[in-house]
């Protein structure tokens, strides 16, 4: 935290900033710490390229119980995002590359998203036989609309940068060579302001009851509990644990031969 402007890193860039339950109580525990220094700014971004690609999946597939974990991480990280919520900070997602199911979540949770010109926004819980979780059904058809909402999960549209601002996600794209520089200006240039305010605003803005949106993450986490625990979502679930298992092997062997060249 600096002059008012606390930065806040998914630092798992070797497996695309995926959401663990280490993760999410970490969140937790570091949004306790930035309401307490009273920072008035919130940058939110991913090491290595990613934002986040969501919900760690290889982790859900190793669970004997995949319901009930699933369930489990999603009431940790939902708890982070309710918190998130309630600070007297401007949030800002800087997302530089992916951001996909929890990932999209979070970004969504931002006041304001500055994105690279190479990021791809994805609802991907359908991929794997889930409904959202993270705020996504509750915040994104507030974002893009109903329709469009409901028809990226439903179909799987992804967003590009230039797709993404002009429904209203995105509000600024910079060019990845100048990215980091130009979400600190803006960083730097909003904490100068009071924000005291911003909890009261985003709760208005959102539909004015400020619980409201912890009820929906509820209701989120219940939902995608159920729908992990279904045969289909199951077998997915451990299907794409598999190949995401032979893709990191793949990528680990590619990177000894480079060293060893």
């Amino acid at each position: 935290m600096t002059d008012g402007v606390a930065r806040v890193t998914l630092n798992r860039p070797d497996d695309g900033n995926a959401i663990t339950l280490d993760l999410a109580r970490a969140l937790a525990e570091i949004v306790g710490t930035i309401a307490a220094a009273g920072s008035r700014v919130v940058v939110v971004t991913g090491a290595g390229g990613t934002f986040s690609t969501g919900g760690d999946v290889v982790d859900m597939a190793a669970a004997d119980d995949i319901g009930a974990f699933v369930y489990e991480l999603a009431t940790t990280f939902h708890g982070a995002l309710a918190d998130l919520a309630d600070l007297d900070a401007v949030i800002i997602a800087a997302v530089d590359g992916v951001a996909a199911g929890g990932g999209l979540g979070l970004a969504l949770c931002a006041d304001v998203v500055v994105a690279s010109e190479r990021a791809l926004f994805l609802t991907a819980y359908e991929a794997i036989g889930l409904s959202p979780d993270s705020g996504a059904s509750y915040l994104l058809p507030r974002v893009i609309g109903a329709s469009r909402a409901r028809a990226m999960s439903a179909v799987g549209l992804r967003l590009n940068a230039d797709g993404a601002r002009d429904v209203g996600l995105v509000h600024e794209i910079v060019p990845s060579a100048h990215f980091d520089d130009a979400v600190q200006t803006l960083a730097t240039r909003l904490a100068a302001r009071p924000q005291g305010h911003m909890a009261a605003s985003r709760a208005l803005f959102r539909g004015a009851d400020p619980q409201e949106f912890r009820r929906h993450l509820d209701a989120e986490a219940r939902a995608i509990s159920a729908a992990a625990a279904s045969p289909d979502a199951t077998r997915l679930i451990r299907e794409y644990a598999v190949r995401a298992r032979r893709s990191a092997a793949a990528a680990q062997r590619r990177a000894e031969r480079s060293r060893a060249a």
